[in-house]
């Protein structure tokens, strides 16, 4: 099966802004879920989670062996400006991807799902940023 998280991890990583802001290579900070325990301890710094929210099936009545995943997007920072200026970034990464594969997934598209939100995090009140995507995306594994 395919890993949508994963696959926009990849991508995210992939892309010369967002990695400019938060690390390259296996250093970057683009997480999937939430923020590991040995992240959160640097925190507040600038940081990515890509978390499955739900989100209406674009192919729930066919055969089709792709489908439509809505992922929110969290953008954290030092700073109130820095969570943003991550989140316009990583935002619009995902705005621009078109039909390819990343981490074994392919990826058709990814269309926000609403506007964007600022804020603290409730739990720790580190700045961030959020928004939601609807990603179409194949189901089975390539390489």
């Amino acid at each position: 099966m395919a890993d949508v998280i994963a696959a926009l991890i990849a991508l995210l990583k992939a892309d010369a802004a967002v990695a400019a802001l938060v690390g390259s290579g296996a250093a970057a900070r683009v997480f999937g879920g939430e923020l590991p325990p040995a992240e959160t301890r640097f925190m507040p710094r600038a940081a990515i989670v890509l978390a499955a929210s739900g989100g209406a099936s674009l192919t729930g009545g066919s055969y089709a062996e792709h489908d439509t995943q809505r992922v929110d997007l969290f953008a954290y920072g030092a700073t109130p400006a820095e969570a943003d200026g991550l989140l316009r970034a990583a935002a619009l990464a995902l705005r621009r991807a078109r039909r390819g594969v990343w981490g074994g997934t392919i990826i058709h598209w990814a269309n926000a799902a609403g506007g964007f939100s600022s804020g603290r995090d409730r739990d720790a009140a580190w700045p961030r940023g959020f928004q939601s995507f609807q990603v179409f995306h194949g189901l089975e594994a390539v390489a």
